[in-house]
């Protein structure tokens, strides 16, 4: 293979998306356009981290002068080329495939999770949200705003059944302003793509005037990041069940990486000119061995789930500032943080309801994620 990686020259790197594993690190490219991973020990990420902007050579010097190391030309070369097939070195090659996926994403978001988490046909779609909706037995306000999980749905059934049960009671509303979070990095605080997103019931439109009037009202561009929406399952999976519930509506779909007021009066702004439903699509306690825990344990689970319930409740009460004190510095790592930071000066004063609530236990590594429901009648 020819090598895409030429000792002249400074490299250019993308920031990975890093996991340690036994042994090291696994390396990824953050949106999965590639999906090679690399696998680096604590020297070679060190390693990695003088690259930026350099020649191989000049690396090499580097290297030298501070350890006494003279590290193989070969050696780096076959970093870099590794790097490189991991999509985390922007060679023309990588820079060019990036393009081209981002080019698709703005033309349209292909389900990702169809066949895994959800059917691929309509009438098998329609047979799964009845069986969820059945999972549920208890009452459902109507909703103005909901507050749902994008947890993998076999894993909290009930959960998406109460807010399918809220849906129920709901009249369809034109649009649904549908707020996830950002699981890869934004550009910016908050990103859109505005772009039919594909479900089995057809695709999900998005309201264009609405993202339009949002955008000009924020100091940043909100259409920032497309492929951070590429995997991102926060949204996917909510707009598989409101796509569902509400086959008519207009969506309008946003991530949150960083809390963003500005976000918030925004769409309180947008709201008033163009009223729907309001979802933020949210996962609570994050604890366990995949998150830096010792296994799950029942102290660990009733303090995941204390701050959790706690969470829930301070909103329902109209208290959304209360609930993020709650948290203090969120040790069970709620991911729901962000969102509804920025989205509190739509949640203050609010009344709701909270409609389910489970701690899932995630067998294979003793860890658990916390979802809920929290529907606000008006």
């Amino acid at each position: 293979m020819e090598r895409q990686t030429p000792l002249e020259g400074p490299l250019r790197l993308r920031e990975p998306q890093i996991t340690p594993v036994e042994g090291g690190f696994l390396l990824s490219d953050p949106y999965g356009v590639y999906e090679k991973p690399l696998v680096l020990t604590e020297g070679g990420l060190l390693l990695l981290s003088l690259m930026e902007g350099k020649t191989l050579r000049e690396v090499q010097e580097e290297v030298f002068k501070a350890h006494g190391v003279l590290l193989p030309m070969e050696e780096l070369q076959n970093l870099a080329q590794a790097l490189a097939e991991a999509g985390l070195l922007l060679t023309e090659e990588v820079e060019a495939r990036l393009r081209e996926e981002e080019e698709k994403l703005k033309r349209e978001r292909p389900m990702r999770l169809a066949g895994l988490s959800y059917p691929e046909g309509e009438k098998e779609a329609r047979a799964f949200l009845q069986a969820f909706r059945a999972s549920y037995g208890g009452e459902a306000p109507k909703a103005e705003v909901l507050l749902l999980p994008h947890l993998e749905p076999a894993r909290v059934p009930e959960a998406y059944g109460a807010a399918l049960a809220a849906l129920e009671k709901t009249p369809p509303p034109e649009r649904v302003y549908l707020v996830g979070v950002a699981h890869r990095p934004l550009k910016e605080r908050a990103a859109a793509l505005p772009v039919p997103f594909h479900t089995p019931f057809g695709p999900a439109l998005p309201d264009l005037p609405a993202l339009q009037a949002l955008n000009a009202l924020l100091p940043f561009e909100l259409f920032n990041t497309p492929l951070a929406f590429r995997e991102e399952h926060s949204l996917e999976l909510p707009l598989f069940f409101l796509k569902g519930a509400f086959p008519e509506a207009r969506f309008v779909p946003l991530l949150v990486g960083r809390r963003s007021k500005e976000l918030g009066e925004a769409l309180r702004v947008v709201l008033k000119e163009r009223p729907g439903l309001l979802v933020l699509a949210v996962d609570l306690s994050h604890v366990g061995p995949r998150f830096g825990d010792p296994p799950l344990s029942p102290p660990l689970a009733q303090e995941a789930r204390r701050r959790d319930l706690g969470f829930l409740e301070k909103l329902a009460q109209g208290e959304p500032e209360a609930a993020l004190a709650h948290l203090g510095r969120n040790p069970t790592r709620l991911d729901a943080l962000e969102v509804v930071a920025s989205l509190s000066p739509l949640l203050q004063g609010r009344k709701g309801e909270v409609l389910a609530y489970r701690l899932d236990l995630e067998a294979p590594t003793l860890s658990a994620v916390g979802a809920g429901t929290l529907a606000f009648p008006a």
